[in-house]
């Protein structure tokens, strides 16, 4: 009889988890105002999520699956940010009933959309725009998400007058803008370069009338995979974050781990 073969298996460690989860969130310790959530994407495991969650951390989702997770493992509705394209109508019904923090736009034709399901339940959405800086992150061109080809966000010029036409719609509470420009980044220049477009934005945004509180700055501190490679520190990145972002007067939001997992970039 030929031998089955057996399942995988996979083994987490706890200790370590925590040990990562804890140096991400001192290397931001001097961010007056800060979300952290955990990128589902990259591990759904539930025991992993509720580590996180005793942690501190909220969730980054972006499907209906991964915010029945996130609920589940016990982060509460209002840490929790539903980012991603092609959000279907009844994921955004079940993000409303969840009363998820924020909603990540990646479109105004997406803003559009979720501002009628919000008042047809009469509610309002918080939201942030997602937009596209148009920042090379010098990593592999498939995981590379801020360049002006690229499918995510608005294009960062077109952003100012997306943001002013959703931000009168009755079912969007407009809250911030976010970026986030690529995984498994191996230099905090694109990052810096992203952010300081960014920065530029809010300071038009609100020269317009426009309310912003919240700024999400995505995920992508790269893995070493390889002997020989060296990637940014959280301590850092904290310390770029906090130099660049630190006057614009918002909660500052990340979403680490991402699809590169780079949490273990805290080793």
């Amino acid at each position: 009889m030929p031998r089955k073969s057996a399942p995988p298996v996979y083994v987490y460690s706890r200790a370590t988890l925590e040990r990562h989860a804890r140096v991400f969130n001192e290397a931001l310790a001097a961010l007056p105002k800060r979300h952290v959530a955990f990128a589902i994407k990259a591990n759904p495991n539930l025991a992993v999520l509720r580590v996180m969650q005793r942690e501190g951390f909220g969730a980054d989702v972006v499907s209906g699956g991964e915010l029945a997770r996130a609920l589940a493992a016990g982060m509460p509705g209002h840490d929790i940010v539903f980012s991603g394209v092609g959000k279907l109508e009844r994921e955004m019904v079940q993000g409303l009933e969840a009363g998820i923090g924020q909603f990540n736009i990646e479109s105004e034709e997406e803003g559009i959309e979720l501002a009628e399901v919000a008042a047809a339940r009469g509610q309002r959405a918080a939201c942030a725009l997602r937009v596209n800086p148009d920042v090379d992150a010098r990593t592999h061109e498939k995981i590379s998400t801020g360049k002006a080809e690229n499918k995510f966000g608005v294009p960062i010029d077109r952003a100012a007058g997306i943001y002013a036409r959703l931000a009168a719609l009755p079912g969007l509470d407009m809250r911030g803008v976010a970026v986030h420009i690529g995984s498994q980044l191996q230099h905090l220049q694109p990052l810096e370069d992203a952010f300081v477009k960014l920065g530029a934005l809010i300071a038009e945004l609100r020269a317009n009338g426009q309310t912003v509180t919240h700024a999400d700055l995505g995920g992508g501190l790269g893995v070493t995979y390889k002997a020989g490679e060296v990637y940014p520190t959280p301590a850092e990145y904290g310390a770029m974050v906090a130099r660049v972002c630190s006057s614009w007067d918002v909660t500052l939001m990340f979403e680490p781990a991402g699809s590169s997992s780079a949490m273990r970039a805290c080793c």
